[in-house]
């Protein structure tokens, strides 16, 4: 079950949104995931190719956010692009209200 707070990130994230604030939101979600959940649970996560993602967008990682979605492109023989949105529904998932807060 995603919290309503998570909810409310994935629909911001469906909307347009500034490369600033795109970045902001990507950052957190990773940061999240990587200080949190555990590799094999990120790992099952991708085991299948969920949402296809219809254009390319830029977002603006942390050097240490970079390398790992590195780690999990590398993992699931896909590209970086093609994970970004696996990981807003993975890190959703995942938050509570107040690391949903966090993120704003």
């Amino acid at each position: 079950m995603i919290e309503p707070g998570a909810e409310a990130l994935l629909t911001q994230m469906g909307r347009h949104m500034s490369t600033k604030a795109r970045s902001k939101v990507m950052n957190g979600a990773l940061t999240h995931l990587r200080e949190n959940v555990h590799a094999p649970e990120v790992s099952a996560w991708f085991s299948e190719l969920r949402f296809k993602p219809k254009r390319r967008t830029t977002v603006r990682l942390s050097p240490e956010n970079a390398a790992y979605a590195g780690i999990l492109a590398a993992m699931t023989g896909r590209g970086r692009p093609s994970i970004l949105l696996d990981i807003v529904y993975l890190a959703a998932s995942r938050m509570d209200k107040a690391d949903f807060e966090a993120l704003k």
